[in-house]
Parts: structure tokens; sequence; C-alpha cells
């Protein structure tokens, strides 16, 4: 097939996004090329914008779509997919470990030229390991675009040992569209513990509230954004089991480690500021036990699980769509994305 354009968003010098028509590579052996029905605007995203972020800056990555050209033997044009941004290689020694999101070519792997754009290509490493996933009809593209940040939750919360260890009182700090999903999947799979939701924004407190059946703490309400006291209030002075740090923020990440209690544990979850720091005592980290893990992307062992509970009806995310924008309006679609009374936004094709 002949070459053609695609329209896509790219960061703009200075800062923000702007739309590029620019050429659509053509197919490789054993590649496809994706038409973008629906594609969820993620925090990473806006980080990117403003310079911030910490990982590549393509613009896109929690896409479904259909299939419009194949070079695969595995998938025909018209199959209806989720194609995964970053794929470990399978093959090396951090693969094997367990570790496959710290593998070199899942870290450099990518969709070309991004997820919000009218097509883009998969590239064939993407395809022959795993990273395009066939759905069914009955689940719509938008949810589908949920897999991959539900995938991040459940590889998150394995990394905080939530399955082998299961925590009875959990503390969520930043209920944006993250720290839902991870309360939705807790009520889902964990049904027995309870959840302490913290933010600053009151809409997104009574949003977890209603719907997610969470305690919440407004952190706005202490001068200086301090939420401990209050948290461990909750549990008679204990602590919690387990806080998940589903936000960027330096000081969110120092309350959660003094809400927990002794021998608790810490998820290090939401996607810190370049060149963030935070000065541990390692005094009381020592004699507390305390267990800090981090949780970085997902592989296809963790996506193929959240499509699995999508496609189930087990884990509902309709409820968090709060915005839709043509691919057009994407500035509006990212600037949409920052308020305060928006939960999750989704662009289409």
């Amino acid at each position: 097939m002949s070459a053609r354009t695609t329209l896509a968003a790219f960061v703009k010098t200075g800062g923000g996004v702007e739309l590029r028509k620019v050429q659509l590579p053509r197919l490789e052996e054993g590649s496809v090329i994706v038409q973008m029905k629906a594609s969820g605007v993620c925090g990473t995203d806006l980080e990117k914008l403003t310079g911030r972020g910490i990982t590549s800056t393509v613009l896109g990555h929690e896409v479904a779509g259909i299939i419009t050209e194949s070079a695969s033997s595995n998938f025909r044009i018209g199959d209806f997919v989720i194609p995964h941004h970053h794929v470990t290689c399978n093959a090396c020694k951090l693969c094997h470990a367990g570790a496959g999101t710290m593998c070199e070519g899942f870290k450099t792997s990518n969709f070309i030229p991004g997820g919000f754009a009218e097509e883009f290509l998969v590239p064939s490493y993407n395809v022959r390991n795993g990273g395009v996933h066939k759905i069914g009809s009955d689940l719509s593209f938008e949810e589908a675009s949920f897999a991959e940040p539900l995938a991040c939750c459940i590889r998150g919360l394995i990394h905080a040992e939530v399955f082998s260890k299961p925590p009875s009182r959990i503390l969520v700090v930043g209920a944006g569209p993250i720290g839902l999903l991870h309360m939705e999947l807790i009520h889902s799979m964990l049904p027995g513990a309870k959840v302490t939701a913290v933010d600053v924004i009151p809409s997104r407190l009574e949003f977890a509230a209603k719907n997610e059946n969470a305690t919440s703490i407004d952190a706005s309400k202490s001068s200086n954004g301090s939420f401990s006291e209050k948290a461990r209030s909750l549990t008679n002075g204990s602590g919690f089991d387990l806080a998940i740090v589903a936000t960027s923020s330096r000081d969110a990440f120092s309350e959660s480690l003094r809400s927990i209690r002794k021998s608790g544990r810490l998820l290090l979850f939401g996607a810190p500021h370049k060149g963030a720091t935070h000065n541990l005592d390692l005094d009381e980290f020592f004699l507390n036990e305390f267990a800090i893990s981090s949780s970085y992307s997902t592989t296809e062992v963790e996506l193929k699980h959240a499509i699995e509970l999508l496609e189930s009806g087990k884990i509902d995310v309709r409820k968090f769509i709060t915005g839709r924008f043509s691919l057009e309006k994407i500035g509006e679609a990212m600037s949409s994305a920052r308020l305060e009374n928006q939960i999750k936004i989704i662009v289409s094709g």
C-alpha cells in the first residue's frame, strides 16, 4: 500500500501540544497499522507537555483501535485490538527474573508516531513479543483504552504483595484516575479491605466515597497539606497496612510514610517529577521495618489480566469517563484533563 499521512499529536517546543500531519511509516514485516478509536489522557502525557516528564516524549499509550494494515500472519484487517507501546523482549536476564519493565527493549519500544494519532504503526518488535491483544466487539473501545492503566495498577499491587499478603487497611493518596482504578481493583479483588482516600480536591473525594465506598481525608483542610495525623487517627494510632502513593507529590510521599504502621508497606506509584528527592530517616526506617516498593508501567502478563477483568465486567471503568474529545481538539482535551472536576478524558479518532 502506498505511503500516506496521519494526523498526530506532539509535544510543542516550549511546552504544550500541537497536531501535525506526518508521514505514516510503511509496514515492515510483522508489523501492523492501527486506527485509533479511543485513547485515554494519562497524567504522564500532561507532564510531558510541561517538560517535567521522566519518560519518553511520545504522546498517547492508553489506546484501543482497529487494524487497518497488517504484515503479520496473526492479525487481519478489521481486528479490534489493544496495542501495547512498551513491550519486553522476553529473552534477557531481566525478563527471566520477572523484571520485564526494566528490559532495554521495553524502554525503547513505542508506537510511531504515537497513540494520539489517526493511525499509527505498531512495530514488528512489539507484535512478535505479544504486544497486540485482540478483543471482542462486546467491549467498547473506550473501556478497552483503560486496559493499560489498569494493568499498571495490577502490577503495582503485585509489587506491594497485596495478593500474597492481603492488607485490611489501605490508604490511597491521590483520588485521580489512577488512585480510583486502584480502589476499584481493591474492592473487586480484596472485598474485605477498607479503603481511605486522600486528596486536596473535594469533588474527587466525593467521587471516591460515592463510587468506591472510601473514607475520605481532605488534605486541603490542613495549612501545610499534612494528613498523616488524621490518617493515623482513623486506625486508633497504629497506622495503615499499606499506603499507595498515586500522585507525583513529594510531600504526599512523606506524609504517606508517616501514615503506615510498623512493618507497614508503601507503594510509590505516581511518577515523581524529574529530579525529585526525599530525605529518608534511616533510623526510623530500620527500626520500624518499613517496606517501600515502586512500580513502573506493566507487561503483557498484567495486561492480559486487565483485559479479562474488563471483558468479564468485574471492573467497571465507564463511570470514570467525564470528558470526550476528538483528536482535532487534543489541546482542549489536555486542558480539560487538568481541571478539578474531571476524572478521565478520552480522545477519539
